[in-house]
């Protein structure tokens, strides 16, 4: 599965050779750069015309765009049809006798990434329970394998995201998620403690802006003190929740309360 961090750091330090199409898998691309390349250094030497800043400018344009770009947009343009390659190429990849549908079920995705993840194959393992997911979207333990392949990937945002999903669909190991050894660079994040205070989920990026008549009567001091009290009331509701005094249903609604400042 391609990264677009990496594309685009490729395409920042090498993109003048055109490195960042081969990984994107263009190879066609990656010739015509590496040409432009070649052939704007043997003039710059013979001639002494900086023709070579050409390709430099065309590098330093694709990784920008590279960088700008959803990760949406990217796994739609670069990963999907690699999938979709993987999924014709299942006949081969899995024996016959392994299903009886005509396509492979959820569990053999599954068997197949735990074994490439055994393997360190933590791309290919990615790709395997995400298409188990297809097939399985609320299957707890997906989420989590997801969780700690894309922690060994250092991907923290899909990291973070499934190991959240895993919590809501049912997941209740508590110890692995503290312990797992594949965790361990979600858990190294400053915003792993703040992920386990808010109920095993992502918290909100900031709170909303008090209301205009609260800013006429308290002093900027006394917001700021307004705003921690309001978050740790969330994060104690979210103990309730987990306790199970509270249902997600009261949770959802006393959060709202607090925030709207009601």
């Amino acid at each position: 599965m391609k990264n677009k961090y990496v594309a685009g750091f490729l395409a920042l330090f090498f993109g003048l050779f055109g490195v960042h199409r081969f990984y994107l898998g263009q190879r066609f691309l990656g010739i015509l750069y590496f040409a432009f390349a070649m052939f704007g250094i043997l003039i710059a030497v013979e001639e002494g015309v900086p023709i070579i800043i050409g390709p430099a400018i065309l590098g330093l344009i694709d990784s920008i765009l590279l960088f700008a770009m959803p990760r949406e947009d990217f796994d739609e343009r670069y990963n999907v049809k690699r999938r979709q390659r993987n999924h014709r190429r299942d006949w081969q990849r899995y024996p016959e006798d392994s299903y009886r549908s005509s396509a492979p079920t959820a569990s053999i995705y599954k068997s197949s990434g735990i074994k490439n993840f055994r393997a360190y194959y933590f791309e290919e393992a990615a790709e395997d329970f995400e298409l188990a997911l297809e097939l399985a979207p609320h299957d707890p333990t997906l989420h989590f394998n997801l969780a700690c392949t894309y922690s060994m990937l250092e991907d923290a945002d899909r990291g973070f995201h499934h190991l959240a999903q895993a919590v809501e669909l049912g997941f209740n190991k508590m110890d692995k998620i503290h312990q797992h050894d594949a965790l361990a660079f979600l858990r190294s994040l400053p915003s792993f403690d703040a992920f386990v205070a808010n109920g095993y989920r992502r918290p909100p990026a900031s709170l909303p802006a008090p209301q205009a008549n609260l800013l006429d009567e308290q002093p900027e001091s006394d917001q700021t003190s307004a705003a921690n009290d309001i978050l740790n009331q969330i994060v104690e509701l979210g103990k309730l929740r987990d306790q199970g005094i509270l249902t997600q249903e009261e949770f959802a609604q006393q959060k709202r309360k607090l925030l709207s400042g009601d």
